[in-house]
């Protein structure tokens, strides 16, 4: 009985804080935006830090902690949120090259993962789910039949346990066409090279033996096969992300949107780079 109503909590605080969530995000910008990591309307981690809030604050028999003053919730929740946003962040970045929000542009932030304002918001927020939104669920559910609780909450985790199924797919499949478009493309690019090199040394064998134009021609011919090569390289990326979204399922397009960008540290290359700016252009187009 107790898994089920934290369970139960934890699916109605994800769906809380999906609609804080979004509708924050499009007061912001002016559009609709259907935030989360997820495909229903959850945010799984507002529901972990709301649930151990509650369990923390209420429902748990610790010293000082059901007497906690504003101020003592206020800094463990400041604290809390910035252990578990960067947590959360890194590993889905680590997990699935990719990350869902961003901080880079705001003052005070790591790694574009947490920063100061958001986690002054979660402190704050801590205050309002132990002194209001805890109440009001705790209440709402206080008197439910055991058995509907429990209906409940299986049926909450077939739909959670579907949709995170299917996000995870979406995007293992995604990683997995994606490397295999970057190689495509890398072993063209080395077929276009060899080419350019066979050409140019056939030039080279009928000219004049002279050292300074053979090291003019040499220069040139370089010239030429790296201008060559990225323009085919823009080419075939354009071609191939092109193809590569627009085959992809509903549920692999959803979850493409939700990215807010792919993997932050230096070694992220040019494609996923790309396939950044194309996503946020079929965003905006979609928008429209």
């Amino acid at each position: 009985m107790l898994v089920s109503k934290y369970f139960v909590w934890f699916i109605i605080y994800s769906f809380m804080g999906w609609i804080y969530e979004s509708t924050y995000c499009t007061i912001r910008k002016h559009h609709w935006e259907n935030r989360g990591f997820l495909h229903g309307p959850i945010v799984p981690i507002y529901g972990v830090g709301a649930l151990l809030a509650s369990i923390l604050f209420s429902e748990f028999p610790i010293s000082g902690m059901q007497e906690a003053s504003n101020l003592k919730i206020f800094l463990i929740c400041f604290f809390g949120s910035i252990v578990l946003e960067y947590t959360t962040s890194w590993a889905l970045e680590k997990l699935f090259h990719a990350y869902w929000w961003d901080y880079s542009n705001v003052i005070c932030n790591i790694n574009g993962r947490v920063c100061l304002p958001a986690s002054i918001g979660f402190g704050l927020a801590g205050i309002l789910v132990v002194r209001v939104i805890y109440p009001f669920v705790s209440g709402m559910t206080h008197d439910t039949n055991v058995y509907l609780m429990e209906a409940l909450s299986l049926v909450f985790m077939f739909l959670f346990g579907m949709d995170m199924a299917l996000t995870i797919s979406a995007l293992t499949n995604f990683a997995k066409n994606f490397n295999r478009i970057e190689s495509e493309i890398n072993e063209q690019i080395a077929s276009a090279y060899e080419k350019l090199d066979t050409k140019a040394a056939d030039a080279i064998g009928n000219m004049i033996e002279k050292s300074e134009q053979i090291q003019e021609s040499a220069f040139v011919r370089k010239e030429l096969a790296e201008e060559k090569a990225a323009a085919l390289r823009e080419r075939l990326t354009k071609e191939r992300l092109e193809s590569l979204f627009l085959s992809s399922s509903a549920a692999q397009k959803s979850t493409l949107l939700s990215i807010q960008g792919f993997k932050r540290s230096k070694d992220s290359n040019e494609l996923r780079q790309r396939m950044r700016t194309m996503i946020d252009e079929k965003r905006h187009n979609r928008q429209k």
